[in-house]
């Protein structure tokens, strides 16, 4: 049985015409540490809101007299931040479907059993801890808003620790190394960083080391002299310089290039930044904050980083964890997600069942943040009012993922014999992979290529041609 004991003292106030299952549910939250309160009809459900406002409310739909859906949009009135959960034998009808629409939280269909009512329960407990630490943005001194990550990565104790450490560092004069998997949202809390700094009315300005070529990577961020580059007019301020006063986030910086990373670690030292071509050097007041989904200690062992960058960027370290390792957020973020592709796509999903809300939460989520909100984009894209189990594509991620790895054990013995090189291999794979991705995505849009190619994010033009490239044909043609 599922335990409460982080929800002891919480009140729930259940309002149901059934005496039976009102003792019944009493009896289950108690024991559990909740305090409870109990309604048989609506204006008494009223009262006791308005008298003493519960952390949850467990409501029935149909009621004599004044029904659940009236009783949620009087309660709503009164205090819009209290969640209520429906509780109703019509799940999935008409009647609970306009319920949900008018700001039910969640639903559960009777009959239930005890293990799906206390998480049921602690889902809504959840949220309304959530709402009690998320305020309204407050403005500080230094005039930025202190709950951008909080709005952003969700209110898990790790999330908490994560903002109560960002403010104490943002005080500071340190260079911050950020550590984390892709897609946790290093560049949030870099910018966060900034923000809740003294530095926020100066410059935050971004080299993108995983983009910007090798080439030009000097260039960016020093700058140059006409001197130096004859074809080039004028001088030019690299992103240093334009940083100055406030702060260069150079994202993924594993990937500066070697002999770049020595006249990095000069620059940090020196505080002082010389263009391309020129021997003058100019000092900056500017905090360097880098960020790496890479094991840097790792990289120095192999000669792939300088130890003396990796030592003078890692000041203070920041870890930003992966969404696994606080799945509480799971619910809040793809409610977020939800509401801007509804606005997005002009749709009005309403939320998630309980048994696709319990399978985001049984997943590890291996691309992260930036995987849970491509699952939730695709699955607002096909879902009608409810996004249920059969939108959630985590098994074709997973099945993605292990096509992309080649089974060694498969490749034809023939090919061996005649000595296919790695490359011929390399291109027999990949036109498998994406001719199954292309397949897949056809048969979920009902072979409507227009949208198989909207969601893959190619044109029209390059879809016709895959298809008839890899013979894909709609089955009931």
């Amino acid at each position: 049985m599922k335990s409460l004991e982080n929800y002891a003292g919480m009140r729930v106030l259940i309002v149901d015409d059934e005496e039976d299952m009102c003792t019944l549910l009493k009896r289950l939250f108690e024991k559990a540490g909740l305090n409870v309160s109990i309604a048989l009809e609506g204006e008494t459900a009223l009262d006791l809101y308005r008298q003493n406002p519960p952390d949850v409310v467990l409501l029935d739909v149909l009621m004599p007299g004044m029904d659940g859906r009236e009783v949620l949009l009087r309660m709503r009135r009164i205090n819009h931040d209290i969640p209520i959960m429906f509780m109703t034998a019509l799940a999935g009808v008409p009647g609970a479907v306009e319920a949900m629409k008018a700001g039910a939280f969640d639903y559960i269909a009777k009959p239930f059993e005890t293990d799906e009512m206390l998480r049921f329960i602690s889902r809504a407990l959840d949220e309304r801890l959530m709402r009690r630490k998320y305020k309204p943005r407050k403005i500080t001194k230094t005039g930025v808003p202190q709950q951008d990550i909080l709005e952003a990565m969700g209110t898990s104790d790790v999330i908490m620790e994560l903002m109560d450490t960002v403010k104490r560092i943002a005080a500071t004069k340190y260079d911050v190394l950020i550590t984390g998997e892709p897609g946790t949202g290093k560049a949030l809390v870099a910018r966060c960083l900034h923000d809740a700094s003294n530095r926020f009315n100066k410059p935050f300005v971004t080299v993108a080391c995983n983009v910007t070529p090798d080439e030009t990577m000097e260039i960016e961020v020093f700058g140059y002299d006409p001197e130096a580059s004859p074809t080039e007019k004028g001088s030019r301020r690299g992103k240093w310089e334009l940083a100055h006063g406030g702060t260069l986030f150079f994202d993924e910086v594993s990937e500066l290039p070697m002999s770049l990373q020595p006249r990095i670690v000069h620059s940090l030292q020196s505080q002082t930044v010389s263009r391309l071509g020129s021997d003058e050097e100019t000092r900056v007041k500017t905090r360097v904050i880098a960020a790496t989904s890479k094991d840097l200690q790792d990289m120095i062992e192999l000669k792939q980083f300088r130890a003396d960058l990796y030592y003078r960027l890692n000041e203070y370290s920041l870890h930003v964890p992966a969404l696994r390792e606080r799945k509480t957020d799971i619910p809040y973020l793809a409610t977020r997600f939800i509401q801007a592709f509804n606005k997005d796509m002009n749709k009005s999903i309403h939320g998630f069942t309980p048994k696709a809300l319990d399978k985001m939460l049984a997943f590890n989520w291996p691309g992260n943040v930036s995987q849970l909100r491509s699952v939730v984009r695709r699955a607002v894209l096909f879902a009608e009012e409810f996004i249920t189990t059969d939108h959630l594509d985590l098994e074709l991620d997973v099945e993605r993922r292990s096509r992309a790895q080649v089974d060694i054990a498969g490749i034809d013995e023939s090919d061996v014999e005649k000595g296919v090189s790695l490359k011929a291999y390399m291109r027999k794979h990949t036109a498998q992979i994406e001719r199954q991705i292309m397949l897949e995505t056809l048969k979920r849009t009902g072979w409507n290529k227009a949208k198989a190619a909207r969601i893959l994010k190619i044109d029209y033009k390059t879809m016709q041609t895959k298809v008839k490239e890899y013979k894909l044909m709609d089955p009931q043609i």
